[in-house]
């Protein structure tokens, strides 16, 4: 019997905690040029974003609706309260958020996918620690009107 509780011991001691490992992620985006045609992707929706904090994934929801002419949203990790997305800057495929928070804005700057519908980049804390970010649009059959065609 001491053997059998001695063998298991060294197996469960042999095997790494699967929670104080840190995981691999990547974050590749493949982003690809701007829309052809002119028009703007519209970014209109809900979107399930992943964050890699040094080796610990950070995932949740962003909502992004038009207020006026310009965009907002909130943003809402799963560890933590919602947030509100204050500014969304999308200029050809780079974009960029400020996100407010009670030490400053965290901000965003990444590039959007040809289609609109994936956006990676890094995520910059007030502190100056950087984080990969990469969101990927819900699919909805919702559409809202475009930018371009937004009261001013």
């Amino acid at each position: 019997m001491k053997r059998i509780i001695a063998g298991v011991a060294l197996a469960f001691a042999a095997v790494p905690a699967a929670a104080s490992e840190p995981v691999n992620m990547r974050f590749e985006c493949g982003a690809g040029a701007a829309t052809t045609g002119g028009e703007a992707p519209n970014l209109h929706g809900n979107w399930d974003f992943l964050m890699d904090v040094g080796g610990e994934p950070s995932f949740g929801l962003m909502s992004i609706g038009f207020v006026g002419n310009a965009y907002g949203g909130s943003l809402t990790p799963v560890r933590t309260a919602p947030v509100v997305v204050r500014t969304i800057t999308l200029t050809g495929n780079s974009i960029h958020m400020a996100v407010a928070s009670r030490e400053g804005d965290v901000l965003f700057d990444g590039t959007l996918s040809a289609k609109g519908d994936r956006m990676c980049g890094t995520v910059t804390y007030h502190s100056g620690r950087s984080f990969p970010m990469v969101a990927h649009k819900r699919p909805s059959t919702y559409q809202s009107q475009p930018q371009a065609q937004r009261a001013r």
